[in-house]
């Protein structure tokens, strides 16, 4: 029979962390928001609250297997309260998944320290000249004596301002495409390694940043995976992540939406509750349905995943989509509030501006929809 339900440990999950999110997140939001300090108080509580773990090698304190849905439901409830933390366990678990294919010390110094929450790792992808087409980077890994001289530049990367270190994805000379490129752990305090800030007008405390090398030595137990396996592996993830970041918009748009419901039977106009207008109450019932069938399709590409079946259509589906389901519906939130959502002392306009950026980040639209075609033409028809 088909089920739409959430196993007694996720529903149980779910509404722990759902008090977590209210009662802990959501009240100082906004001033983390407004910063570009990057909020490691409220990561060490992830990490204690095992939030950090989900997928992540058991000897290293995470939970063993990957789990779709836990991932899923724990980025769309710290999302009501906080946007920016709610990106950590992403995050962890991306770069984690690629730590975890690297040598034994490389392991042990970098996932405990993810895992509790105590350490940030940038995933150094996108360059200046290759976003959406990540294979056609430029960095180069020049090998020498003992590992690698890493040439090149990165930018749009996130934690890149708060991280100890980078997972930098570089190819070696002479290669062309996804082949030849490998990943490489590079820490911060490297000589010939420069970051930079590119503050954007949200999402400051994820310190977005870019990275220049300048003939940076690598040493070979810092290489991840097979040589040339980089690319490959860090697309894999992606599958599972594009889901999570569509929960995520969409766990800011139902905070802001239930601000929208409260606020419209406050509200007073010519007598009445605005919620009494359909111009209102219509609205809210139109956003109500997109977050709706936006969610499923999340939560549907993270069962795919969980049940070993393909999903690569409907990851991307869910990145392009509900992010902009949840950008429209925090604009109608901003318009039943009408001055005061626009406001700044409330979180409305924050949020708007958070979620906006994943619009752009983790591969825009176009490029999703590029993806979902070519899935479509593959197996000759338009429905999975």
């Amino acid at each position: 029979m088909l089920s739409f339900a959430f196993s007694e440990e996720h529903e149980a999950f779910r509404a722990t962390l759902e008090d977590y999110a209210r009662s802990a997140l959501a009240p100082a939001y906004r001033r983390r928001a407004a910063s570009a300090e990057f909020p490691f108080d409220a990561l060490g509580e992830l990490g204690e609250l095992g939030l950090l773990g989900i997928g992540m090698p058991k000897e290293y304190g995470g939970t063993g297997e990957e789990d779709p849905i836990m991932l899923g439901l724990a980025t769309e409830t710290l999302a009501y309260g906080d946007v920016n933390v709610a990106a950590a366990p992403v995050q962890v678990g991306l770069t984690g998944s690629q730590l975890a294919l690297a040598g034994g010390e490389v392991r042990e110094r970098y996932l405990p320290a993810l895992v509790e929450g105590r350490e940030t790792v940038a995933i150094a992808l996108t360059e200046p000249g290759a976003g959406s087409d990540a294979a056609a980077l430029r960095t180069v890994a020049t090998p020498v004596a003992g590992g690698w001289r890493l040439s090149g530049e990165k930018t749009a990367i996130t934690w890149v301002m708060n991280a100890s270190s980078a997972v930098v994805y570089a190819r070696e000379p002479g290669t062309t495409g996804a082949r030849g490129v490998s990943a490489y752990v590079v820490p911060m305090d490297a000589e010939g390694l420069t970051r930079n800030h590119l503050p954007g007008m949200g999402c400051l405390p994820l310190g977005w940043g870019t990275l220049h090398f300048d003939d940076v030595f690598v040493p070979s137990t810092h290489r991840i995976g097979e040589h040339g396996a980089g690319f490959r592996a860090v697309m894999t993830h992606f599958d599972f992540s594009r889901a999570a970041l569509g929960l995520l918009c969409l766990g800011a748009a139902r905070a802001s939406l239930d601000e929208a419901l409260a606020h419209s039977q406050q509200r007073q106009a010519f007598g009445r509750p605005i919620a009494d207008f359909q111009g209102i109450s219509f609205l809210l019932a139109e956003q109500a349905t997109y977050v709706e069938a936006a969610r499923w399709m999340c939560y549907r590409a993270l069962w795919l995943r969980a049940s070993g079946q393909p999903h690569t259509a409907q990851a991307s589906m869910s990145k392009w989509w509900p992010p902009v389901v949840a950008k429209n519906a925090i604009e109608a939130a901003i318009r039943v509030h009408g001055n005061l959502g626009y406001a700044v002392e409330f979180p409305l306009q924050q949020r708007y501006r958070d979620v906006f950026a994943y619009l752009i980040a983790d591969g825009t639209a176009e490029i999703q929809k590029k993806i979902i075609a070519r899935e479509a033409y593959r197996r000759g028809s338009i429905v999975w």
